[in-house]
């Protein structure tokens, strides 16, 4: 009898799409939203990301829209030399810029364990798409250098059950009356988060993710943990 190849076939790279700038608005000096036209064809779930190509660079973003909504919406962070970043933060509005995705898989997956999201900078991103769209009463650990930095707070302090800050930089205010805490992500989650089983949603600096899993190993036996890196 013949023989029956069984090798499945490499999966089809994505389909490029076409948008076009909308608008910009800065969030802080070192990071910028953009809203881009969507695609009447173009479905993600919220945390997934989508592929820039700009002169032949690409760079993954993380979608802070809700899925319904009408416009895409990027949030950028902002690097002086970078090919992409600063292209997006000078171009003119109607700016076309080809794209592929959606992307990835770090998307909410429900369980018995409670939900708690930790972010840094603009690795906030997927955690708004995923407030949104209509998620509530999660635990998020928010951290950045400034209070600057801590970005889309009126819709965490909305959407969470608890809603904590973490800055690096102390302004000089006193924590307990800002509400802020003033150093280390893991010592803020070991105040605050009893020993138990959850479900974490890491994403942000290579470093904090680092530090943070480590913890959990040791301390919230159970857990289920999902990460995503931002460079």
């Amino acid at each position: 009898m013949p023989g029956h190849d069984n090798q499945k076939m490499p999966p089809k790279p994505p389909a490029i799409k076409i948008t076009k700038l909308i608008s910009r608005r800065w969030l802080s000096q070192r990071a910028f939203e953009i809203e881009l036209q969507r695609p009447s064809d173009f479905f993600f779930k919220p945390g997934q990301t989508i592929q820039l190509v700009l002169n032949d660079q690409k760079r993954y973003y993380s979608l802070v829209s809700a899925p319904d909504d009408p416009t895409l919406l990027l949030c950028i962070n902002f690097i002086e030399k970078g090919h992409v970043s600063s292209c997006l933060a000078s171009a003119d509005i109607e700016f076309k810029i080809e794209f592929s995705g959606p992307h990835g898989y770090f998307t909410l997956s429900p369980s018995p364990r409670p939900p708690v999201f930790i972010a840094t900078d603009t690795g906030i991103a997927p955690f708004a798409s995923i407030a949104r769209s209509g998620v509530r009463d999660f635990t998020l650990v928010h951290g950045a250098r400034r209070t600057t930095e801590l970005y889309y707070q009126d819709l965490f302090r909305e959407a969470a059950r608890d809603y904590l800050q973490v800055v690096w930089e102390n302004s000089g205010a006193d924590p307990l009356a800002s509400g802020m805490f003033h150093g280390k992500m893991v010592d803020m989650l070991m105040r605050h988060l009893r020993p138990g089983s959850y479900d974490f949603y890491l994403c942000g600096w290579q470093k904090m993710i680092k530090d943070v899993t480590h913890m959990i190993d040791e301390r919230y036996a159970g857990s289920h943990l999902y990460t995503e890196v931002f460079f």
